[in-house]
């Protein structure tokens, strides 16, 4: 073993880097399925919160607030420098431009073995797709 590992990951995608017993490591190169004209769900994690972290590019992360009343969505433009957090059963997902990478640090297989998804109506997506453009213009 090594006194200081490294990783490089340059294929577009998800990629678990480091992967320990109780967390992961892992790289999110931009792929096609992160463009916002291709959003058409979000993520819940019901056993890990979820945390990222811009490496380069622009990235958005988009998390629902969903109560009894109304559906309302938090969006963040990502800052290289800040790390952010979505914790445990909030739906989520992240918009990136071509080109983007960020770091992701949750449970091992999360991806896998602790996913749900929640499909977005065209309402939705309309409201999602205003809220990431105006993140943008700031």
């Amino acid at each position: 073993m090594s006194l200081i590992e490294s990783y490089v990951v340059e294929e577009d995608g998800f990629h678990p880097v480091l992967v320990r017993d109780s967390w992961q490591v892992a790289k999110l190169n931009y792929k096609d399925e992160y463009h916002i004209n291709n959003l058409n769900r979000l993520r819940i994690h019901q056993k890990t919160d979820r945390a990222f972290a811009l490496l380069s590019g622009n990235a958005v992360l988009i998390a629902i607030d969903n109560d009894d009343k109304k559906t309302s969505f938090k969006v963040v433009l990502m800052q290289r420098g800040t790390s952010y957090n979505i914790p445990k059963n909030v739906g989520y997902t992240i918009v990136m431009e071509e080109g983007s990478k960020v770091f992701t640090v949750e449970r091992p297989n999360t991806h896998i073995d602790d996913v749900k998804y929640y499909p977005l109506d065209e309402e939705q997506l309309i409201t999602i797709r205003l809220n990431v453009n105006e993140e943008y213009k700031k």
